[in-house]
């Protein structure tokens, strides 16, 4: 069957092959995948943990308050990359938005942290990313099935095509460059609006709670 061409190695082991084959094989098969998964969930997991909640917003965490937030983390992802699976039908696609999300979240802050990492801090970067998150989800995405909310010049409106399948909008702007340049400017932006205040103004170090400032002052 055309729509069953991911299923083409579970169903020649379960139809071509003896049954104590077709259980070992598909037991393998299924094994295989679990294993690939888990590992997956839990390494975004442990990289979400330490390199999020821990070096930006709670630096003091003890050992107990990160197993349990990596365990919080862990159901999040699972719950997540179960919505995927059910309703995303291409993995090249999946390829295509996390080379799109690391293009537009990601590089801006590699380039200023290699670059011109004085001119950068945490608050900086935390806005920017958010921002240019909440653009990038806003602008719409077909390989996920749903339609922009922000529509830029020459936006392709959804229709229905000549087999009743609905085609998603999608746009032509280059907008993923747009979202880039302005992570770019938000960071720079932010970091040098919160580096004048806490160096004009001492006393709203206590404020500093990301701690993005306080260490340079100490030295």
């Amino acid at each position: 069957v055309k729509d069953d061409y991911k299923l083409a190695v579970p169903l020649t082991l379960l139809y071509l092959t003896p049954p104590a084959v077709a259980f070992i094989g598909l037991g393998a098969v299924s094994a295989a995948v679990m294993s690939s998964t888990d590992s997956s969930i839990l390494g975004v997991s442990t990289m979400f943990t330490r390199n999020v909640f821990v070096n930006v917003f709670y630096q003091k965490a003890s050992d107990r308050v990160t197993v349990w937030f990596l365990r919080f983390t862990v159901v999040i992802n699972t719950i997540i990359a179960m919505l995927i699976a059910i309703f995303v039908k291409t993995v090249y696609g999946l390829y295509l938005i996390c080379s799109d999300l690391v293009f537009i979240l990601l590089f801006p802050h590699l380039v200023m942290v290699v670059h011109c990492p004085n001119r950068t801090n945490k608050y900086g970067m935390v806005l920017g990313f958010s921002i240019a998150l909440i653009l990038r989800v806003l602008s719409g995405e077909p390989v996920l099935k749903y339609n922009a909310i922000i529509k830029y010049y020459g936006y392709v409106e959804p229709y229905t095509d000549d087999y009743g399948d609905t085609v998603y909008g999608r746009q032509r702007f280059p907008f993923r460059n747009l979202i880039m340049g302005l992570n770019f400017v938000i960071t720079l932006i932010t970091t040098y609006i919160t580096q004048q205040l806490f160096r004009r103004y001492p006393s709203l170090l206590r404020y500093d709670f990301l701690e993005a400032e306080k260490w340079k002052h100490a030295c």
